[in-house]
């Protein structure tokens, strides 16, 4: 099994059907994020927020806790122990995805 890249574990390419809104910097993406509400995900050195979809879409729940206590940014998450059980269970829908793939 190939090495999830962690720059692009946020990200995917069936997530273009959704209206996401892109940054080139964290602080303007952030800066979104508070002023917008939504999840502040990284994706290679940019940034973007999105809305409750793309996270289901992403096969994680939109209601886990663990949003809240990260800050809901993936970028700069608050809890490192809360982002660490999101990245395992993001890692783990890929992982599924690509064996099924095989």
């Amino acid at each position: 099994m190939a090495e999830i890249d962690p720059t692009k574990l946020w990200y995917e390419t069936n997530l273009d059907v959704f209206l996401n809104h892109w940054f080139a910097n964290y602080d303007e993406a952030r800066a979104s994020r508070e002023h917008h509400g939504g999840f502040l995900l990284p994706y290679q050195t940019h940034f973007f927020v999105c809305q409750p979809d793309v996270i289901a879409a992403l096969g994680l729940n939109p209601n886990d806790s663990d949003w809240e206590k990260i800050g809901y940014d993936c970028a700069r998450p608050l809890d490192e122990d809360a982002f660490a059980r999101l990245r395992e269970k993001r890692e783990g829908v890929v992982s599924a995805a690509s064996a099924t793939a095989q």
